[in-house]
């Protein structure tokens, strides 16, 4: 019987890399996910983009994490009940949230991002190559699995 390590290292195909990288860290996360943090797992990354892109809404949401604005919007419930967000109507769109994220769910995406740091530094340790070029790589092999797909589809 064939081990992870054979698997891995035997894979042929760009995606099996990408998805075990996937699984790995989502294991590792979902250990501080569920432990420190009043979030779901499923509302991990769509939580996360609210950090990194304040000004984001939930359309924008949904297609980034490839959701329907349906489950954004019960998220972003589950969020409010929790302290961790506000949404107030936007004054410019009244069929449009303003959601920004409060003290609380600050204290918890700066907790998770610190988490990710750690994350990153751990598995590009013994690279041949920096985060950045790492990070470069890999927006490059995304934007062109992307391009493809709708130039094509």
């Amino acid at each position: 019987m064939k081990n992870y390590e054979d698997i891995i290292n035997n894979s042929p195909f760009i995606l099996n890399h990408l998805i075990s990288l996937k699984e790995t860290h989502d294991y590792y996360i979902r250990k501080f996910i569920n432990n420190e943090t009043e979030i779901s797992h499923s509302q991990y990354y769509m939580f996360m983009l609210l950090y990194y892109e304040p000004n984001v809404n939930q359309s924008d949401i949904a297609k980034a994490c490839f959701m329907n604005r349906s489950g954004v919007s019960r998220a972003f419930s589950d969020f409010e009940k929790k302290g961790l967000i506000e949404r107030k109507i936007n004054p410019n769109n009244k069929r449009e949230y303003i959601t920004t994220l409060t003290d609380k769910g600050l204290k918890t995406a700066r907790f998770l991002e610190e988490k990710e740091l750690e994350w990153d530094a751990m598995i590009c340790e013994e690279l041949d190559l920096t985060h950045s070029e790492l990070m470069d790589s890999l927006s490059k092999l995304s934007m062109k699995s992307l391009l493809f797909n709708r130039k094509n589809f």
